[in-house]
């Protein structure tokens, strides 16, 4: 039977278009492909990738460094009290916004799901470690009054200096800034900065000269990091001091100089559980004493620092205080490391390296910190820590 031409016709398009759609899906079959979001994968169908670990948040980046040691640790703090201002607020005769009363308005009240008392605090929380004014806006400061302003601003904010500024007393840092000398630094003079009670805190690159205090650290503050800066004078008072329950500290890579006192950690007054601070890469350029005195203090990680023609004596444990003393460089020291005659404290050290200094007094037990760190081998702690300690 001869078929009609148009149903010919018809029959040669239909094989036409099979053959096409054949074609393309050998085609495609060749190709990878993903599977939708949210898709279950065959494992049986070709070798499974690796599974991919979820991303982790952006590191921040210091142009100056990267925080080690205690201020870079996690630590679980109080929440904050709920304030009054943040609850919803109601017209004074009792109706809410939209003018209906608040009481006939609200389901019966569930004893379990009262809300906290105005000062009652939220519940504890971790802060994740010290990162500054990260994340905030960058903003400069030309003299005494712009910077405290932007030191005390509620706000994270990273502060840039350059040039000398007379402080003409002290200014109080607030929580979450960052303070940093720019170009060849900032020279601070007349006074000396404040952390009262404040947290997430760095303060970099800065020269100070003081008549008392350069920088103190008090109040509960935790999570400062002081990094590459320089300190002088001082006179009676030692240039930096982490006192009053003031928790996970560091004080790296900087440069101490034509001072009496260098640094002091707690007080007779202090309770033991905090002051947990590290001291680390530091240049103790002829200071007499104090680097650090630690007092009350829960764990004090002095490593890899350069002592050098320092009258008096290096570092010292005294109030039950724990100190790790390792893998530093003394030199014309008479005593390197020491333990407080009446009210001592504990004290380890390692891998130190002594030159015309006195071997250490040592006492009692003192645990590793828990974060890392890495050791510079300490016949080279001179030349490393004079290239780099200091302000640019």
């Amino acid at each position: 039977m001869r078929l009609h031409p148009l149903a010919a016709a018809c029959l040669a398009v239909l094989l036409c278009a099979a053959l096409t759609s054949c074609s393309r899906q050998e085609e495609d079959s060749d190709e990878a492909f993903d599977p939708p979001v949210g898709a279950a994968v065959d494992p049986g169908a070709g070798e499974a990738d690796d599974a991919s670990p979820p991303p982790e948040p952006p590191e921040a980046e210091w142009s100056f460094g990267t925080p080690v040691g205690w201020a870079d640790q996690p630590k679980a703090v109080a929440a904050p009290t709920q304030d009054p201002a943040d609850e919803d607020t109601t017209a004074e005769d009792g109706a809410d916004e939209d003018g209906d009363s608040a009481e006939s308005s609200a389901d019966p009240a569930d004893p379990g799901d009262e809300p906290p008392l105005e000062d009652e605090p939220v519940g504890p929380t971790e802060h994740p470690g010290v990162t500054g004014g990260a994340g905030g806006e960058t903003v400069t400061a030309t003299d005494a009054d712009e910077l405290a302003e932007h030191l005390s601003a509620a706000e994270p904010l990273v502060v840039e200096v350059e040039g000398d500024i007379d402080l003409d007393g002290t200014v109080r840092v607030a929580s979450d800034k960052t303070l940093l000398g720019v170009g060849e630094g900032a020279e601070l003079t007349g006074g000396g900065l404040i952390v009262d009670g404040s947290s997430n805190v760095i303060l970099a690159n800065l020269g100070m000269v003081s008549e008392g205090p350069a920088i103190a650290v008090r109040g509960g503050a935790h999570h400062v990091w002081v990094d590459g800066s320089t300190f002088s004078g001082g006179e009676d008072s030692a240039l930096i001091s982490v006192t009053e329950g003031s928790d996970h500290v560091t004080l790296s890579w900087n440069h101490f100089t034509e001072a009496e006192s260098a640094v002091v950690i707690g007080g007779r007054d202090d309770q033991p559980g905090a002051l947990r601070v590290t001291v680390h890469h530091n240049f103790f350029d002829g200071t007499s004493g104090r680097h650090p005195r630690a007092r009350n203090a829960e764990h004090v990680h002095v490593f890899n620092n350069y002592f050098r023609d320092n009258p008096e004596y290096g570092v010292e444990s005294a109030y039950g205080s724990n100190v790790l003393v390792e893998g530093n460089y003394f030199e014309g020291t008479p005593v390197s490391v020491s333990t407080e005659t009446d009210e001592p404290g504990n004290v380890v050290t390692r891998d130190n390296l002594l030159v015309d200094s006195k071997q250490p007094q040592l006492r009692g037990n003192v645990p590793d910190p828990p974060y890392a760190y890495e050791l510079d081998d300490t016949v080279n702690v001179p030349e490393v820590v004079m290239n780099r300690a200091g302000t640019d």
